[in-house]
C-alpha cells in the first residue's frame, strides 16, 4: 500500500515515514508552501497514493488546497487530515473538500496505522472522542449542537454512534439487525436532521460536540427486526 504524507515539518514527516515503512506501507513525502511556491503536492514514484496524510495547518491555507488536487487528480486515494488538534473550522473544510477523516500528529502508532488500514477498507478515520462530561455545555453553538441532537430518535442516535466508530452501512447493518435500506435511511435522516452533507460530517459533528450518544447495541425488543424509529 502507497501512503503519500504531504507536511513541511521535515522531522515529522520521516519519523512517520520509519514508522510506516516498519509496518510494511510505501511512503513518499511531499513538503511544500502551496501559494507560495504553486508546487503540486508529489505522488510515489511507482504510481498513484492509495492513502495520503495531509498536514491541514501548512502555511497559507495549503493543506486544504493539497487534498483537494490529489482527490481530483486520483480518485481513488483516500485522503487523511493531519492535525495537531482537533481544529473544527479546519475539519469542516477538509470534510467538504472530500477528506476521508483526520489522524492527530501526537496519536499513538497504532493509531496512525490503524486509521490507514481502517480507511482502506471504507471506514471513516477520526480519533477517539474525548473525555468531556456528555450535557457540559460550554458555548451558543454547543447548546445548537444539543437541540439538534435532540430530534435524532433512539435508532439515529445508535446509527450515529457506529458511524462515530466508523462503521459501514453493512456492519451497522449486522450489528443493529437492519435491512441495508433502513440504515440509510436512518442514515439520511441523520444528516438532514443535523444539518450536513455526509457520513463523515455527522461522525465529527458528534465528535466535536461530544454529544450524548446512546449504546451502538440494539435494544432486547427490537433485536432481528428493522421496527425501531
Amino acid at each position: 500500500m502507497k501512503v503519500l504524507i504531504v507536511n513541511e515539518n521535515t522531522l515529522v514527516s520521516q519519523a512517520m515515514r520509519a514508522i510506516l515503512e516498519s509496518h510494511d506501507f510505501e511512503v513518499s513525502l511531499s513538503a511544500y508552501t502551496l501559494q507560495a511556491r504553486g508546487e503540486q503536492p508529489g505522488t510515489p514514484a511507482s504510481g498513484r497514493p492509495d492513502v495520503a496524510l495531509v498536514d491541514i495547518r501548512v502555511p497559507d491555507s495549503g493543506g486544504i488546497e493539497a487534498g483537494r488536487r490529489i482527490i481530483r487528480d486520483h480518485p481513488l486515494a483516500k485522503v487523511l487530515a493531519l492535525t495537531a488538534q482537533e481544529d473544527a473550522g479546519a475539519l469542516a473544510a477538509a470534510s467538504q473538500a472530500g477528506f476521508h477523516g483526520w489522524v492527530l500528529k501526537d496519536g499513538s502508532v497504532s493509531q496512525l496505522v490503524g486509521s490507514i488500514r481502517g480507511v482502506l477498507e471504507g471506514r471513516i478515520a477520526q480519533p477517539l472522542r474525548g473525555t468531556r462530561r456528555p450535557g457540559t455545555l460550554q458555548s451558543p453553538e454547543e447548546r445548537d449542537a444539543a437541540l439538534l441532537a435532540q430530534h435524532l430518535t433512539r435508532r439515529e442516535r445508535e446509527v450515529l454512534s457506529l458511524l462515530v466508530e466508523g462503521e459501514t452501512s453493512q456492519s451497522i447493518s449486522h450489528s443493529l439487525s437492519l435491512s441495508p435500506h433502513t440504515v440509510r435511511t436512518h442514515i439520511q435522516n441523520i444528516l438532514t436532521k443535523l444539518g450536513v452533507h455526509s457520513r463523515f460530517e455527522a461522525a465529527s459533528f458528534a465528535v466535536r460536540f461530544e454529544l450524548a450518544l446512546e449504546p451502538a447495541r440494539p435494544p432486547a425488543d427490537a433485536a432481528g427486526g428493522d421496527g425501531a424509529a
